[in-house]
């Protein structure tokens, strides 16, 4: 819940700066397409009542939906590039998520044909991917060099975990994980 005060015209307002603001709209706007369009979802006996929140540090998707606790997270920069109607869009397709986890139950496919027909029903505008980030804003990915000890062939890869060459390992391991070939780090690049 958001905390509120009543202005000169009589408004309940939300305290403190632009992000409560656009936390409030969108919890309003939440609870009006909850009720409009999810009066059985929410009528079922363990479906959580859905609240939204505003992330800062989200910067490689718009939202995110939690359906076993009913949470929504939006992202403030997404808000920031895209403006209130592309927002909405977001939070309408989370709250597909959401609604498609309870009607289907646990094991559907997360933008599958249950998602689409709840998406369907709530807009028609809701797509499973929305407009990108500004670039610059978006989280930059790092390269790791890394070699194999054995053979001395180099890889490029996008996460730094315990990996071994493949073809040291199908060569000598029976294609198996032997830590004799696991990849060492050369540099990063940035």
């Amino acid at each position: 819940m958001v905390n509120r005060s009543i202005n000169a015209e009589g408004y309940m307002l939300p305290l403190g700066g632009p992000e409560f603001w656009l936390q409030a709209e969108l919890q309003d706007a939440l609870d009006r397409i909850v009720k409009a369009h999810f009066r059985d979802v929410i009528a079922m006996p363990r479906s959580p009542y859905p609240s939204v929140e505003l992330s800062g540090r989200m910067t490689s998707s718009a939202g995110r939906c939690y359906p076993d606790t009913g949470q929504i997270r939006i992202a403030t920069l997404y808000h920031r590039d895209h403006g209130i109607d592309e927002t909405l869009l977001v939070l309408k397709h989370e709250l597909a998520h959401w609604a498609a986890r309870w009607r289907y139950g646990r094991r559907i496919a997360p933008h599958g044909r249950e998602f689409r027909a709840v998406a369907k029903e709530l807009d028609e505008r809701i797509t499973v991917t929305c407009p990108p980030f500004a670039h610059k804003e978006r989280a930059q990915r790092r390269t790791w060099h890394m070699m194999c000890p054995h053979c001395r062939r180099t890889y490029r890869r996008r996460r730094r975990d315990k990996v071994a060459c493949r073809s040291c390992c199908d060569a000598y391991a029976g294609g198996h994980y032997d830590r004799r070939f696991r990849l060492v780090v050369m540099s990063r690049a940035e």
